[in-house]
């Protein structure tokens, strides 16, 4: 037996990103979201749903670029907020808390340093879904703190000890250990 609780975008576990944009002037900026995800291969591509008062969505739409930064647990408070606090009243919100940014070198977009994760994207299209747009970033890169990259060149996901977003709880959490190897585990249950 299942509850009705109505309808509700509510999808488990959701991230908890920092989207660096800069404005017309230069200044950077950063918004948490927890909407966001990949949404294409080929190209690479990652989507994010911004509301249209956003300044990021303003910056999104000068720039034509962004960055998807992923936090760790330990800068739980900063993304709180970086979500809380608008870069329209508080222009220097990144200042205030210290976090210091890179230009990325290919999109003009920042890249918030403290974040072990930064991916560059480029803008490749948008969608006008009803309270929030999808902007949708081609990724032209991706950067990695190295010592988060193990010899196979992969990233250890309990060094990152990303973030994430329970939407219906309205907390941070962090993520569990691994359950098993994805296309691996399941090969079990088939039958041919």
């Amino acid at each position: 037996m299942k509850i009705k609780l109505g309808p509700s975008p509510i999808v488990f576990p959701m991230p908890a990103v920092l989207v660096g944009t800069y404005d017309g002037g230069g200044t950077p900026n950063a918004m948490t979201a927890a909407w966001a995800a990949a949404c294409c291969h080929q190209p690479p591509c990652v989507g994010v749903a911004i509301r249209h008062n956003r300044l990021t969505f303003a910056n999104i739409e000068v720039r034509k670029a962004f960055t998807i930064c992923v936090p760790g647990t330990a800068l739980a408070k900063q993304v709180d907020y970086l979500g809380i606090v608008s870069g329209k009243r508080e222009p220097d919100k990144l200042a205030k808390l210290g976090l210091e940014t890179s230009p990325c070198p290919t999109v003009e977009a920042p890249m918030i340093d403290a974040c072990p994760v930064v991916t560059e994207c480029r803008l490749h299209s948008q969608l006008e879904v009803g309270s929030h747009t999808w902007f949708v970033g081609e990724v032209v890169d991706v950067h990695v703190a190295e010592q988060l990259v193990g010899e196979d060149g992969q990233i250890d996901i309990d060094a990152l000890d990303p973030l994430s977003y329970a939407t219906s709880a309205g907390e941070y959490r962090a993520l569990g250990g691994p359950l098993g190897a994805a296309y691996a585990i399941g090969k079990e249950l088939k039958t041919d």
